[in-house]
C-alpha cells in the first residue's frame, strides 16, 4: 500500500479511498471503504481513456459482463460507474499477495499447494467461461493468494483495454511467457487458451520460472507455438497435469472441470482450507489482512503523506510498465496494473519494440461482452417483434406445464466477439523463424485461397423460423429429437422439451441435472442426463416426470455422457476414486470410461489408456464397439460387452482429429487425409488426401460422408463405399471445430464468426443454398445445429433456439 497523493480523489461514488494499491496503463487502484464499512478495491480509469467514446462503450459492456461472473475463486464486482465523468469499478478487496509476489519472495511452492492452486483457478475459469468470457491474460500477477484459496482477477476488462491499446498502436502487447499458441499466431482465443495459460502458471508456481524461454521475442513466440515446455524442475504429478494443459491443438487440451478433478479428486473445497499455503506465504496474507483491518487508523497513519501543496509525485508510466527504483506494490482484487519491480516481477513482458506488460489476447478485438439489445435491423425474419417470452423457473427436480403468457422481457445478454483481425504483425514475426501458420493446432504451410478474401457467393433467402424459443443460456450441446419434440439443456441445470411445431414455449422443464456439456441420451425408456457426483437421472420424455435416479456412490465421479446402446446401457466419462483413508475427499483419481448397465444398476470400467487422460473423448458407441481417437493419435476400438478389451488399433499420426464417424460397418477419421477403416477388423478400405490444408470435421448419413476443409474453406462429399468424390462446395470461412449436421436434403455448417450464423448446402448438388443468422455475437457460445432427418432443423444460439422448416 502507498499513501494517497494530493491529486487523488477524496470520494468515488459511495467509497472513500484510504490508500493507493497500484497504478498503470488503465488507471489507478485504491483501497477504499464503503459507508457500511466494507473494504473494496476501486479502479479509476485514466482521463485520456475516459474521453474516448469507443472505449467507454467497450468498458460499459465489459463491466456488465464481469459483474455476471460468479464463483468462489474470483474477485466479484460489487459496484461500478462506467458512465461517470471519471469511470470507476469496485471489486471485493482480497488481502493477499499475487502468485508472482509470493514466488519472488519465497521461491517455488510445494506440490500440495500447487495442486490446490490448480483446482481453485480451474474452478474460477469454469465460472468465467460460463458467462461467455475468455480471460486471455492469465498469469501469476493475475492470481491472488488468499487464506481460503486463490482468486483470479482481471477477467472481462482485458478486452476493453485490448481494443483501446491495439487500436491506438497496433503493437503486440502481452506477457509473452504465459501466452497460448493461439495468441502468439493471432488466431481466435477460446476457453482452451485459458487452460494453456493455466498450465504455464502452474509450471511457474512449481519451478519458479516460466515454462517457455527465449532470448528474443521471436524465439520466445516460436517456443510457445512449436516448442515443448521446460518442466525439468516440475515434480510429479504436476508435470503430467501441465502437459495436458500444453497440448498445442486446443481441441485436445484438458477441460477446466477435468483439470480441477485431477488436482483435487475430492473437490477444490476439500484442499483449499486455511492451511493450504506454506507458512511463509501465509504470513504475507496475514500481514495484508492486518493492514486493512482498521481502515480509519490506516487513513490517519497515511494522512500526513497527503500534503495540501507541493509538486505531485511522478505517476506510473502510461504504458503500464515499471519505474526504476520503485518498490513493488500490492495488486487490487481486479487489477489491470503491472507495477514496479523490474526483474523482481517474474511475469513481465520480454523484449522491446512495443511489447507491453499485459496480454492483448490475440484475435479477439474490442466490441465488448455484455448485455446489449439486438439492433432492430438484425431481428430474425419471422420472429415476433417483441421477442419470445422467457420461461419462468420451476421447483427443483419437478416437471411443470408451460408458463402463462408474460410481458416480453428485455433482450437477453449478447456476448460479443469482434471480427477477426489479420494478425499480420504476429504472423510475420513467426514466419521469420517458422514459415508456418497454425490451423486447428497443426502446423501447415498455407497457400492458395483460404476463404478469407473470396467473393461472397450468391445465396437464396434463408427460411423464416416457424418459432423462436428464448430462455436462459443453453448448454453447448445439440438438441435430441423424440416423437415430434426436441430435448436440450440449459443453465442452471435444466432439461427443456420443445414441440417441433411450436417451440416458443416448452412443453415441460425439469430441474436438477448437472451442467455436463453433452446431449441428453434417449435410453431405457427415458431421457437420461447426469446429476451430481456419480448420479444418472432418467426423465420421462413425454411429460418430464422423473422416472429414476441412480447414484453409484462416492468411489466414482461422472463428468460426461458419451453414448447409449442396447436400449439399457450408457457410456460415461468420469473418474474412479481410490481412497487412502476413510476421510471424505482424501483420494487419488484415475480418469476412466464406465459402461453403465441401467437395468442391472452396475458400472464397469472400460480400460482407456492413461495417455487419454484429459483428452476430450468424442467416441462413437455402438452395441458392440467403443470407437475413439486416443491420446497417441490412434484410432482405437474396444468391445462394450466384455469390460472393454481392445479389438484393434490403427495408427494415424499427429494430425488425427478427435471427432470420428461410423456408418454401417465403416469407421471414418480425418486429418490431412480422410480414412475409411473396416469396423470389425481395422483394415483400410480407402483414403482420400486433402490437396491443401486439412480435413477438420465430418458428418455421415446414407451412403455419403461429408468433411469440412480448411484451404479453401468448404465441404467435401465422398461416396462412403469407395471414396470417390461427389462434390465440393466452397464457402466463406466456417467453424471447423463442430461436426457437420446432416439433414434429409441439406447439410449445415456454422460460420467462423457466430454472428454470421450458419450455411446450408444441398446434399444432391453441393450447391450453397442460404445463410441464416440472427446477427448476434455471443463470444464462446457457438451455434449448435441438429436435424431429425424428417424436415426439422433446430438451431441453438446462446439463449435462443430457432425451429426452421427445411425440405
Amino acid at each position: 500500500m502507498k499513501p494517497l497523493r494530493p491529486e487523488d480523489p477524496e470520494q468515488l461514488g459511495p467509497y472513500r479511498p484510504v490508500a493507493r494499491l497500484g497504478a498503470g496503463g488503465m488507471g489507478r487502484v485504491y483501497l477504499a471503504t464503503s459507508p457500511a464499512g466494507h473494504t473494496v478495491a476501486v479502479k479509476v480509469i485514466r482521463p485520456e481513456m475516459a474521453e474516448d467514446k469507443n472505449f467507454r462503450i467497450r468498458f460499459r459492456r465489459e463491466v456488465a459482463a464481469a459483474a455476471a461472473v460468479g464463483g468462489v475463486y474470483t474477485a466479484p464486482v460489487v459496484d461500478a460507474a462506467p458512465d461517470d465523468e471519471t469511470p470507476w469499478l469496485a471489486t471485493a478487496y482480497v488481502p493477499g499477495p499475487t502468485l508472482a509476489e509470493a514466488v519472488a519472495a519465497h521461491g517455488p511452492l510445494p506440490v500440495e499447494t500447487v495442486l490446490a492452486l490448480g483446482a481453485g483457478v480451474a474452478e474460477a475459469l469454469i465460472a468465467v467461461h460460463a458467462e461467455g468470457l475468455v480471460h486471455r491474460d492469465l498469469k501469476p500477477s493475475n492470481v491472488l493468494l488468499a487464506a481460503d484459496g486463490p482468486r483470479v482477477i482481471d477477467f472481462g476488462i482485458v478486452r476493453a483495454r485490448d481494443g483501446y491499446e491495439l487500436t491506438g498502436s497496433g503493437a503486440l502487447f502481452g506477457s509473452l511467457d504465459y501466452m497460448c499458441p493461439e495468441q502468439a499466431t493471432g488466431d481466435p482465443v477460446g476457453p482452451e487458451g485459458d487452460v494453456f495459460c493455466l498450465g504455464s502458471v502452474l509450471a511457474f508456481a512449481a519451478s519458479g520460472h516460466p515454462p517457455f524461454g527465449g532470448a528474443a521475442v521471436a524465439a520466445l513466440l516460436y517456443q510457445v507455438v512449436h516448442g515443448s515446455a521446460d518442466l525439468t524442475q516440475v515434480p510429479e504429478p504436476l508435470d503430467k497435469i501441465i502437459s495436458l494443459c500444453h497440448t498445442k491443438d486446443p481441441a485436445l487440451r484438458i477441460s477446466p472441470d477435468r483439470l480441477s478433478a485431477a488436482c483435487a479428486p475430492g473437490g477444490a473445497e476439500q484442499v483449499l482450507t486455511e492451511g493450504w499455503l506454506p507458512a511463509r506465504v501465509a504470513a504475507m496474507v496475514a500481514e495484508r489482512r492486518a493492514a486493512a483491518t482498521d481502515l480509519d487508523r490506516l487513513a490517519r497513519t497515511l494522512a500526513p503523506a497527503r500534503p495540501s501543496a507541493g509538486p505531485p509525485a511522478p505517476e506510473a508510466p502510461a504504458h503500464g510498465g515499471y519505474e526504476p527504483g520503485r518498490a513493488p506494490v500490492e495488486r487490487a482484487a481486479y487489477d489491470t496494473v503491472d507495477d514496479a519491480g523490474g526483474a523482481a516481477d517474474p511475469d513481465r513482458a520480454h523484449g522491446a519494440g512495443g511489447v507491453g506488460d499485459r496480454a492483448a489476447g490475440g484475435a479477439e478485438d474490442a466490441g465488448g461482452v455484455g448485455p446489449t439489445a439486438d439492433p432492430p435491423e438484425q431481428r430474425v425474419p419471422g420472429a415476433p417483434a417483441g421477442g419470445v417470452e422467457r420461461t419462468e423457473p420451476v421447483p427443483e427436480r419437478s416437471a411443470a406445464p408451460a408458463p402463462a403468457p408474460a410481458p416480453a422481457p428485455a433482450p437477453a445478454p449478447a456476448h460479443r466477439r469482434a471480427p477477426e483481425r489479420s494478425g499480420v504483425g504476429r504472423r510475420a514475426l513467426l514466419a521469420v523463424t517458422a514459415g508456418a501458420a497454425l490451423v486447428g493446432g497443426t502446423a501447415l504451410v498455407t497457400r492458395g485461397r483460404t476463404g478469407g478474401g473470396q467473393r461472397a457467393p450468391r445465396l437464396g433467402p434463408a427460411p423464416e423460423p416457424t418459432w423462436v424459443y428464448r430462455g436462459g443460456p443453453l448448454l453447448q450441446a445439440p438438441a435430441v429429437f423424440h416423437e415430434g419434440t426436441a430435448l436440450m439443456k440449459s443453465r442452471p441445470g435444466t432439461m427443456i422439451c420443445l414441440d417441433l411445431e411450436n417451440g416458443a414455449r416448452p412443453k415441460w422443464v425439469y430441474q436438477g441435472i448437472s451442467l455436463s456439456p453433452s446431449p441428453v441420451l434417449l435410453v431405457y425408456g427415458a431421457a437420461v442426463a447426469l446429476g451430481t457426483g456419480a448420479t444418472l437421472i432418467g426423465v420421462d420424455p413425454a411429460d418430464g416426470t422423473e422416472r429414476f435416479t441412480l447414484d453409484f456412490g462416492q468411489d466414482f465421479q461422472f463428468d460426461q455422457l458419451l453414448g447409449g446402446y442396447d436400449g439399457y446401457a450408457v457410456s460415461v466419462l468420469g473418474a474412479k476414486l481410490q481412497r487412502r483413508s476413510t476421510e471424505q475427499g482424501v483420494a487419488t483419481s484415475t480418469s476412466a470410461v464406465f459402461g453403465v448397465d441401467l437395468e442391472a444398476r452396475r458400472a464397469l470400467v472400460i480400460p482407456i489408456d492413461p495417455e487419454d487422460v484429459g483428452i476430450p473423448l468424442q467416441p462413437v458407441v455402438t452395441s458392440d464397439y467403443f470407437v475413439y481417437a486416443d491420446g497417441l493419435r490412434n484410432i482405437s476400438v474396444r468391445y462394450t460387452r466384455d469390460g472393454g478389451s481392445l479389438r484393434w488399433r490403427h495408427p494415424v499420426g499427429y494430425d488425427l482429429r478427435p471427432g470420428l464417424a461410423v456408418l454401417g460397418g465403416t469407421v471414418f477419421a480425418i486429418g490431412s487425409e480422410l480414412i475409411a477403416l473396416d469396423l470389425g477388423t481395422g483394415g483400410l478400405r480407402w483414403k482420400a488426401k486433402a490437396e491443401r490444408g486439412m480435413f477438420a470435421s465430418l458428418g455421415a448419413a446414407g451412403n455419403t460422408v461429408y468433411v469440412t476443409g480448411t484451404d479453401p474453406y468448404g465441404v467435401h462429399a465422398f461416396n462412403a463405399a469407395n471414396g470417390s468424390r461427389r462434390w465440393f462446395c466452397e464457402t466463406p470461412r466456417i467453424n471447423v471445430d463442430h461436426p457437420i449436421a446432416v439433414g434429409a436434403h441439406a447439410v449445415y455448417v456454422p460460420a467462423f464468426e457466430n454472428r454470421n450464423g450458419f450455411y446450408a448446402i444441398d446434399t444432391a448438388s453441393g450447391r450453397l443454398l442460404w445463410n441464416f443468422t440472427d446477427g448476434r455475437e455471443t463470444g464462446v457460445n457457438d451455434w449448435q445445429l441438429s436435424c431429425d432427418g424428417a424436415g426439422h432443423l433446430v438451431a441453438q444460439h446462446f439463449d435462443r433456439a430457432y425451429g426452421l422448416p427445411v425440405t
